[in-house]
Order: structure tokens, then C-alpha cells, then sequence
């Protein structure tokens, strides 16, 4: 029996791996080959840089996700930086060697330093595990983001886009502005140049990397999230005969509330409320749309300002790759390392391996300081409460032990500064300051957001130091823990107290501050929620009298993390449409649907032209575009670069709005001036390739050609609703 369980278990996942392949070749998208390649790079990925990651623990899948975080991290920042630093070219070449060269260093260490076998046949089937459920995720994600693949210009997504394009389009660590031309891109960019490392790997290009980099990311979150819970929680109950299945049903809740859950306030206005109305006959119309959670602190109904509470499950579904969504995955990581940190080893051991956490640690902030700022914040903060909380529980309140304390925060900060040398030097930080917030959430609207999230964690802070029950967790790893949890909490707090002071008006004054640290705590108490439904189950497990207080108390938690993932099952159906209709689906492509527009006919033409010209920074002139808008789109479509776009990112990103202004101005008189001696100075101090006039610009500009038509030759013609549009290649003979 236990030789046909082992037979059954090692042929489980290589199944789901074929089945999975197989249900990609029946899709028959044009992405299909692109996507393929991505999971081969994924598994890849993750299987060469298993030694970099110590399982520590008893863990889940061998942590394949975990070290796939870990891994894409070293593989990335090893091409991002010998590019940086020796200035020649990001292209697939460099991203080839360092992944080779990474593949041959984990070898050395597995064979030689360790002296193991580099993977043993129960290592490959448990890693094989986790690789076939990201698969599956994976592939379901693939399926629905083909119902609205197009990157919409009114969000970010035109920006991510563009970002993704114009760092493949220019084959540079440090890419030029492609709505400020001629300047060096300042805005945290790491993120996406990191999806474009994804991209060299499986020879693909954006137009298919940038949604399979969304399905990656709806996987990896849910597969790190439940590795995490999955090593605390055996960690946490050794002596359970039952902590594996304990650990794996708390990941599994953790990991769904983390990927797939909406915030209570989905629970209730998009369940409870409703529901209420369809028992009492209410005719009350309630439509839930999928941001409405997100927005809940808000002026015009009546709130002292406006907030922002995002969650991955919506980054997901709207399609963005921002800065605070892609780092996500280099993120958890850091949280499994800290909690890790937080295990009590043999003394030899633990000196070692909290040298090198410590290490990874320090490297990780680092580059976080070129994917989101805020995360390098949020994070340095809860790393040095942890090491604190931590150190003071082992060794006491001594001299010795501040001194070490102070010496990993320096080497934290030391080597966090110099990691990511090569972006800041390229870099001119946005100014900013701190300042008491004066204005607060409502106490209800807090109450509604956060309260079930905070008695969670109260609750599982109890059960680490009250319970009667619990036996054998180390002071330290209770100590690591609070702090983590105190930290957590900590988010929420922040932004009723303080907000970094930015560009945004009056009613937006903690709206960033309130986005980005939210967005974390989400994360975090995602976690902390999948840690204690697993330790209650334990509890359930252990006692021989049923206690139905408890057992209730475990339905209502269960009954919560089950109704809050019905949210993506709505949201879909929203953003995306009826997905189980295959003829209504378009493709993985972003771009290839614009196509069959109309509107975008044209500027498709143009794109071809674009996409054929090797000229690796490409500049071209089109409106001014505002932000939020499709103004400014070819230069997001082909990465190329254009004098002025996106006007308020650009104002943000150089915290002045005069030189977009005057850059903005500047382009309307070249359309609208008809001056061909200032035309022709224009395209030479922008060195401009192209000059388009499409739908943007006869909509934006009373267009006058008599200042540019001597200037160039018409490429690409056509008419839209009465006006002439058209492609101008320009003759440099002329200028």
C-alpha cells in the first residue's frame, strides 16, 4: 500500500504537468509558444538556485516559489548590474550567461560546499509538486486574461507597458524617459526590466511577457504565500501528528486570502448587504464593481479625504504590473528569510546561516530601493524590529547585545546602499517629507477594512503566549513573531498619524502613503491569517472533548477566507466577461487586438514601421498627452521615446511640473505653429526620428502641416472620421 501511495504521488504531478501543456497546445493561442517557454524559464528558474535557499525547516514543495523569488532575484540583478556597471548591452546574451553561470555556481555549492547530491529523486518529486500547481494557476490565468488582454490607458498599465517595451526596445540597464526624451528614465523601473529579464530568457517579447508576467504573478503570490505558512506552522507545532495537514490547509487558506481574496469590504457590500435585500425584498440596486473596495475612503461620499486600499487579487484582475504589484515577488521572499530568522537552530548553525539571511536580507532591501521605495521603507523597518525583538529574547539587555544589534544594522544599511549603486547613481530622488497627518479615516470605515484582519492576528498573538495548550516555541521565535505582527499592524496605524508629503492636492494628502503600506499589510496579515487557521485546526486535532465554541470559531474563519475569494470569481466576470465562451476570447497578446480596431488601425500601421526600425532609442513626436489617457500611446506600443507625455507622472517623477510644461508647449506650437524653421529646430534638439499625426493628435491640436511637411516623407496615410493621418519619417538632409 505505502509502495502504490509513493508510485501515485510521484506520478501525480508529472501528470498535472502534461495535462497542463496539453490544455495550452488545445487553447491554440499565438501566445502558446511564448507561454510554454515562460514555464520552462520559470522551473528553470527556480530549480538551479535551490542550493541559494536552505529549506531550514520541513517545507512545502521544497519551496519551489520560494526559491524561484530568490532565484529570478540573483539571476536578474546579475545581468541588470554587469550591464549597468561595464555599460554594454542588456540583451539576451547577458541574460543567458548569468543564468548559466548562476546554474554552475549552485552545482559547486550543492556538490562541493555541502557535499549532497544535487537533488535527490524525493527533492525532484516534492520540487515538481510546487511547479505543478503554479501550472495549473498559471494556466488558468492565461485562459481568463485572454478575454481583455489590451493594456488600458486608464490605469498605469500603459506605463508598465511602455516601461517593459522601452527597456527591451533599447537593450539598456539604464533606459531613457520615454515620455521626457533624451533623459534617463527616473522612476523605479527595476521591476519591469526584471519582467524584460523573463522575456530574453523564453524569447518572447512584451506584447506576450507582460500578461504572462501577470499569470506568473497570481501563482507565485498564492504558491509563496502557502510555502511561508507551510514551513511556520510545522515549525510551530513539531509534535502535532497531524502538522502536515494542519500546515497544508493553513497555507492554503493564507494563500487564498493573499492571491484571491477581496478586503471585508467585499463581505459586505458585495455578499452580506445584498443578501440582506434579496431576504427582506429590498429593491435596493447594488452593483459591486471591482475597485469599489479599494476606494472606500473617499471625499465625495462624505470622508475628510481620500484613501487607497489595493490587494493583489485586484492588481491582478486590472492587469497591472506597477511597481508596488511585480515586486511582490521578490518581496516574499524576504518574508520567508525573516522568518527563518525568527527559528531557533544549533548555535553553529544559526551564526551561519543568520549571516547569510542576514546577507540576502540587506541585498533584497536594496534593490528594493530600484522596484518601490516604499517596500525598502516598509521592510527595513520590520527586518530591524525583528533582528531587535530577536536578539534582545536570546541574549537579554546588554551591552554586547546592542553592540550586535547595531552592527547588523549596519551592515543591513551598508550593504542596501551599495547593491543598488548603479540605479541611484542614475537616479535623482523624488523629494519628499514626512508630515503629521491632519485628517483621519472614519473609525467605522477602519473598523470595516481592518477589524477581522487585527483580531486575527490578536488572536493568534494570544494563542503564542497565552494559551495553555501550547508547548515547545522557542521565546525567540514568539519574540520574531510579535514583532512581525506588531509591525503589521503597524501599517494600517502609520497613515493616520503620518503621510509622505508628494505632488498630490489637498484631498490626496495620505492617499500614496495609506496605498502602499496597505497594500503590505494585506500581504502580511494574509499570512498571519493562514498561521492561525492552521494552528486552531491543530488545536481542534488535539483535544479529545469536542469544544464548540472553538469549532464554531474555526466554520466562521473557514466560512470568511472561502466567501472572500469569491470575489475574484465576481471581478472576473466583471472586468473580463463571460470566460467560459472561447469565441469571445482575443489572446494572450497586448497588442495584437488593437488590430481589428478601428481606432487603433492607424496607429497599428505605425507601430509596424516603428517595430521594424532597428534604431534601439527611437524618438518620435506625438501629443503631449496627459495622463490617464491614450494620448501618448506609440511611444508606450514600440518604446520609443517622445519629448513630452503622461504630464503629471512626468511632474511627479522630476518633482517640477515646469520642464514637462515647457516640453508640452512646446510640441503644441510644433504642431499647431506652422513654422517650419522652428519645426525644423524642434526635430533636431529632440533628435526626433518620426513625427505622428494620429487619432491624438488631430483630436488634441488644430494640426498645421506647412511647419513640418517639407521635413520628412510620408510613410504611413490613411483618413480617419475627415481628418488626414499620417507617419512622417524625417529627413535628416533637411535639418
Amino acid at each position: 500500500m505505502d509502495r502504490f501511495r509513493k508510485s501515485f504521488s510521484d506520478c501525480f504531478s508529472p501528470a498535472v504537468a502534461a495535462l497542463v501543456v496539453i490544455c495550452f497546445l488545445i487553447i491554440r493561442d499565438p501566445g502558446t509558444t511564448a507561454a510554454l517557454g515562460w514555464l520552462a524559464v520559470v522551473f528553470s528558474i527556480s530549480f538551479i538556485t535551490r542550493p541559494f535557499m536552505s529549506n531550514g525547516t520541513e517545507t512545502f514543495d521544497e519551496r519551489f516559489a520560494l526559491r524561484f523569488g530568490l532565484g529570478f532575484f540573483l539571476c536578474f540583478y546579475s545581468a541588470w548590474v554587469i550591464s549597468a556597471v561595464f555599460k554594454i548591452d542588456y540583451s539576451d546574451a547577458i541574460c543567458h550567461i548569468t543564468f548559466l553561470v548562476l546554474a554552475a555556481a549552485g552545482y559547486a555549492v550543492r556538490r562541493f560546499s555541502e557535499k549532497k547530491p544535487y537533488i535527490t529523486r524525493g527533492e525532484f518529486f516534492r520540487f515538481l509538486n510546487g511547479f505543478a500547481i503554479f501550472a495549473v494557476i498559471f494556466l488558468v490565468f492565461f485562459w481568463v486574461i485572454g478575454f481583455n488582454p489590451v493594456i488600458d490607458p486608464g490605469t498605469e498599465n500603459y506605463m508598465d507597458f511602455g516601461f517593459m517595451q522601452t527597456i527591451y526596445r533599447q537593450k539598456t540597464a539604464v533606459p531613457k524617459d520615454l515620455w521626457f526624451s533624451g533623459t534617463n528614465l527616473n522612476y523605479y523601473y527595476l521591476g519591469q526590466s526584471a519582467a524584460v529579464y523573463m522575456c530574453r530568457l523564453s524569447h518572447t517579447t512584451p506584447e506576450y511577457g507582460y500578461n504572462l508576467m501577470l499569470a506568473t504573478f497570481s501563482g507565485m503570490v498564492f504558491l509563496m504565500t502557502l510555502e511561508i505558512v507551510y514551513s511556520a506552522v510545522i515549525y510551530l507545532i513539531p509534535r502535532s501528528e497531524k502538522r502536515k495537514t494542519c500546515a497544508a490547509l493553513g497555507g492554503v487558506a493564507g494563500a487564498t486570502v493573499a492571491a484571491f481574496a477581496g478586503n471585508p469590504h467585499w463581505l459586505l457590500y458585495g455578499i452580506f448587504i445584498p443578501f440582506c435585500d434579496k431576504i427582506t425584498g429590498s429593491l435596493r440596486e447594488l452593483s459591486y464593481w471591482i475597485s469599489d473596495g479599494t476606494v472606500y475612503i473617499r471625499q465625495e461620499i462624505g470622508d475628510a479625504d481620500n484613501g487607497k486600499t489595493e490587494f493583489p487579487a485586484y492588481s491582478a484582475i486590472l492587469g497591472d504590473l506597477h511597481a508596488h504589484v511585480i515586486n511582490l515577488i521578490f518581496v516574499l521572499p524576504l518574508v520567508m528569510l525573516l522568518f527563518d530568522l525568527c527559528f531557533e537552530k544549533k548555535e553553529d548553525d544559526r551564526k551561519l546561516s543568520g549571516l547569510y539571511y542576514l546577507i540576502m536580507i540587506s541585498m533584497l532591501l536594496g534593490f528594493y530601493k530600484g522596484t518601490n521605495y516604499w517596500d525598502f521603507a516598509i521592510y527595513y523597518v520590520i527586518t530591524g524590529a525583528v533582528i531587535v525583538f530577536t536578539d534582545l529574547k536570546r541574549s537579554g539587555l546588554l551591552p554586547s547585545t546592542i553592540g550586535r544589534i547595531v552592527v547588523k544594522a549596519a551592515l543591513v544599511t551598508a550593504v542596501s546602499f551599495v547593491v543598488i549603486l548603479p540605479f541611484t547613481l542614475n537616479f535623482v530622488k523624488m523629494e519628499s517629507g514626512i508630515e503629521i497627518a491632519p485628517v483621519h479615516s472614519p473609525l467605522i470605515k477602519l473598523l470595516v477594512l481592518w477589524a477581522p484582519f487585527v483580531a486575527v492576528t490578536c488572536g493568534l498573538i494570544y494563542y503564542l503566549y497565552f494559551a495553555k495548550r501550547i508547548e515547545g516555541i522557542p521565546e525567540v521565535t514568539r519574540a520574531g513573531l510579535l514583532a512581525f505582527m506588531l509591525c503589521t499592524i503597524g501599517l494600517v496605524i502609520v497613515p493616520e498619524i503620518i503621510y509622505v508629503k508628494d505632488i498630490y492636492g489637498e484631498n490626496n494628502l495620505r492617499f500614496n502613503t495609506m496605498f502602499k503600506l496597505t497594500y503590505q499589510a494585506f500581504v502580511l496579515f494574509a499570512v498571519i491569517t493562514g498561521i492561525t487557521f492552521a494552528l486552531m485546526i491543530a488545536d481542534v486535532y488535539s483535544r479529545r472533548e469536542v469544544a464548540w465554541g472553538k469549532n464554531a470559531l474555526l466554520f466562521v474563519m473557514g466560512l470568511y477566507i472561502i466567501l472572500s475569494a469569491t470575489y475574484t470569481v465576481h471581478s472576473v466576470n466583471r472586468w473580463y466577461g463571460k470566460i467560459t465562451d472561447p469565441s469571445k476570447r482575443r489572446g494572450i497578446s497586448a497588442l495584437q487586438s488593437l488590430r481589428n480596431d478601428d481606432t487603433y488601425g492607424f496607429e497599428m500601421e505605425a507601430y509596424d514601421v516603428l517595430m521594424a526600425d532597428d534604431k534601439r532609442v527611437l524618438n518620435i513626436v506625438e501629443a503631449a498627452g496627459n495622463s490617464y489617457t491614450h494620448e501618448s500611446a506609440l511611444s508606450v506600443y514600440t518604446g520609443a521615446c517622445t519629448p513630452a507625455g503622461w504630464f503629471v507622472h512626468e511632474w511627479m517623477w522630476h518633482n517640477d511640473p515646469d520642464p514637462i510644461r515647457e516640453r508640452a508647449d512646446r510640441v503644441a506650437f510644433f504642431y499647431t505653429g506652422g513654422n517650419e524653421e522652428y519645426c525644423r529646430n524642434f526635430l533636431k534638439l529632440y533628435d526626433v526620428d518620426y513625427i505622428l499625426v494620429g487619432p491624438a493628435e488631430v483630436c488634441r491640436y488644430p494640426v498645421n502641416r506647412e511647419g513640418f511637411k517639407n521635413l520628412g516623407q510620408v510613410i504611413v496615410r490613411t483618413v480617419w472620421m475627415d481628418s488626414e493621418l499620417s507617419l512622417i519619417k524625417v529627413d535628416r538632409s533637411t535639418l
